[in-house]
């Protein structure tokens, strides 16, 4: 064999054992460049299906190779699915849905910043994202602009405060005709973002949680404020209230029969029988409105987020992701849920689709979102927490004698 035989072949063997090696890195690499060949790609979908029907074709449009199926009957075997922050976890550790760095690597278009704030973070995992933030929601103020005409208090405005918010209350509370200034549709969810807005906190970190802080002075301030709500000024209803005074057995009754001022409930609900059919059988009847919820030291608000994530079983990775780019980028969302993106949330068309009022809520309440986290709950120890505001609200104990000693208990 001649010398230049054994250098060619010496320069095989080397090029051999540099292609093993990079093999996982150029098959990982392949999966995420897109390709023209025709593809089907099934996706697990919420909310209605004539929803995506528009967009799907609007899709193709763009991405004639790529056939999207709406598929509800086994979740598990779609390509691409909707998830919330509280799926992530365990679909991760399964080896269920794909890392995708990868694709946000090479789609220069995808930019991240564009994201409102946290919303990438929940879905991140070992320093990896695995889905993209598709849609969120929000806890928002509505009121009924009927009984603040009959009573003549001015209409609740976008920056109002805390004070503002009590006068309110207080201006329509009327006892004789059982018409209470305040009520909370989510009881439990309802106090945390008035904890947040006084500079309170139940968590020393909201996505990275270390201990809870129940007995933190501007916790236990709060919850006081609030708690006066109910007993001290009773601008809103105890439970007992609620099935004596001609509510029906629920707030959402109470609103119905026009015995509410104002109401906490999520953004998606707004006008009643669309969002959440179990809390809002029918649509509200009343002239109403909506605002964010009030300030104090700070806003804020509750939201929770759903994203798009792609399985690990999925045929055509790369379709996907593109499927899922586009998803996130479009204006329109199931049952009125705000974009993730802040380009399409502030855009003018989504403006024009939801209505103004609508729109900026949504956009004042993301400034200063409280995201709801799987953290939040593991550390939060529901059951601990609604137990000290039972023994609050019901005046067994004051407000710091309840949450100290839920901080103890938390701390056992």
């Amino acid at each position: 064999m001649s010398r230049l035989d054994l250098r060619a072949r010496h320069l095989i063997n080397i090029w051999a054992v540099l292609l093993l090696l990079l093999l996982p890195i150029l098959s990982g690499c392949a999966r995420a460049m897109p390709s023209d060949e025709p593809v089907t790609i099934k996706f697990a979908y919420f909310g209605p299906a004539e929803y995506y029907e528009p967009i799907i074709q609007k899709f193709n449009e763009n991405y004639p190779h790529i056939t999207v199926e709406l598929d509800t009957s086994d979740e598990d075997n779609a390509d691409v699915s909707i998830i919330s922050p509280f799926d992530l976890s365990e679909l991760v550790e399964e080896d269920a849905i794909l890392s995708l760095d990868p694709f946000v690597e090479q789609d220069a278009s995808f930019g991240p910043a564009d994201f409102y704030p946290g919303t990438l973070e929940l879905y991140t995992r070992d320093g990896r994202l695995w889905a993209v933030p598709g849609m969120v929601n929000m806890l928002v103020m509505y009121y009924n602009r009927d009984l603040f005409d009959a009573y003549g208090v001015p209409y609740p405005k976008p920056e109002w405060t805390w004070d503002d918010f009590l006068n309110s209350a207080l201006a329509i509370r009327d006892p004789e005709a059982d018409v209470f200034g305040y009520a909370a549709i989510e009881e439990f969810l309802d106090p945390l973002p008035f904890i947040y807005q006084h500079g309170g906190r139940i968590l020393d970190d909201m996505l990275n949680p270390t201990r809870t802080t129940y007995d933190d002075p501007l916790t236990i301030e709060a919850v006081q404020w609030y708690v006066d709500l109910i007993r001290t000024h009773n601008v809103a209803p105890t439970r007992s209230q609620i099935l004596d005074q001609g509510f029906g057995l629920s707030v959402p009754s109470g609103v119905y029969q026009g015995k509410v001022g104002m109401w906490t409930s999520w953004l998606s609900e707004r006008g009643g029988g669309g969002g959440v059919e179990a809390t809002w059988p029918a649509e509200w009847k009343m002239d109403w409105g909506m605002v964010p919820l009030p300030r104090d030291a700070q806003s804020a608000t509750v939201t929770y987020l759903l994203g798009y994530a792609i399985s690990t079983q999925a045929a055509s990775p790369a379709a996907c992701w593109q499927w899922i780019a586009f998803l996130s980028q479009q204006v329109q969302t199931p049952y009125g849920l705000t974009p993730a993106r802040k380009s399409v949330a502030e855009s003018a068309a989504y403006r024009q689709l939801v209505g103004s009022d609508a729109a900026s809520v949504a956009q004042a309440s993301m400034e200063n979102a409280m995201l709801l986290s799987p953290a939040l709950f593991e550390f939060m120890n529901p059951g601990i927490l609604g137990q000290a505001f039972d023994e609050i609200l019901s005046g067994r104990s004051t407000a710091e004698e309840a949450l100290t000693h839920a901080q103890q208990e938390a701390e056992e």
